[in-house]
């Protein structure tokens, strides 16, 4: 059964449909994104909300994009590490195997 998502962002409502085979909760990216607009709508002045709201759109966006970015810099160090971690006990493992 298709699910649609509805939110509001600056007074306007948009509709979504879900992706039925997504792992990822469809009501949480939206209540984030809605969060992220509204932040920030937040940091413009009142009278800037209503006029420069693709401003405020593609704001909500860079934020986002950003969190991304560190959120993939910061996994890739990880994974990195944890590989580094492996590789020097499969090492010890191989060595007193072998002595």
């Amino acid at each position: 059964m298709e699910q649609i998502i509805t939110i509001e962002l600056l007074g306007e409502y948009f509709k979504f449909r879900v992706d039925p085979d997504s792992r990822i909760d469809a009501r949480q990216v939206a209540n984030r994104l809605v969060s992220e607009v509204n932040q920030a709508a937040s940091k413009f002045p009142e009278y800037a909300r209503k006029t420069n709201k693709m401003a405020i759109v593609v704001s909500a966006a860079l934020n986002i994009a950003r969190q991304h970015a560190e959120l993939s810099m910061h996994h890739g160090e990880f994974v990195s590490s944890v590989a580094g971690r492996a590789a020097r006990m499969d090492r010890m493992i191989s060595a007193n195997l072998c002595s």
